[in-house]
This record gives C-alpha cells, structure tokens and sequence, in this order.
C-alpha cells in the first residue's frame, strides 16, 4: 500500500498550513476579523494602532500555532492507537 502522508512526515517535510485549503468559512471568520481590527483602531492613539494591532496579531498567530501543533500531535497519537487496536484484533484472528 502507499501512504504519502505517511512519508512525508517520516521524512521532516509535513503539510504546512500554507498548503491547506482556505474554506468559505475562513474566509468569512477572516473579513470580519479584519473588519473588527479596524474598528478597534479608532480606540487606540493613532501613533501606536498598527503597532498594537500587529502584535496582538502575531500573539493570536502564535497561539493558533502551538493549537495546531498539539492538536495534530494529539490526533496522530490517537490515529495510532486506533490503528494498533484494529491491527492487534486482526492478528488475533
């Protein structure tokens, strides 16, 4: 059988988010995130908004990254321990 997800994270080169495909949904949750950064700017002194508004954006994007990255460690630990049970029940028959 052929697995290229699995090779391509056995070899160091898994799928970046770059490579994802961009839903209606992020589309939507992404303008209106926009459009409330830009709402918040009129609150901020206007020497320092894009400033602030730039780091809090690096700080989601970090969060939304560590997210991501626990959450695929945790589902690919559970992939193989689904895996393991399926495989361990056939081998007993």
């Amino acid at each position: 059988m052929h697995y290229p997800i699995i090779k391509d994270i056995f070899f160091n080169s898994p799928y970046a988010s770059e490579n994802m495909p961009v839903t209606d949904e992020h589309k939507k949750i992404a303008k209106k995130l926009f459009e409330f950064e830009e709402s918040i700017k009129k609150y901020l002194p206007e020497k320092d908004s894009e400033r602030i508004i730039a780091e809090y954006s690096l700080l989601q994007g970090e969060l939304n990254s560590e997210t991501e990255s626990t959450s695929f460690t945790e589902g690919f630990k559970i992939g193989l321990l689904v895996g393991f049970e399926v495989f361990s029940d056939l081998l007993k028959k």
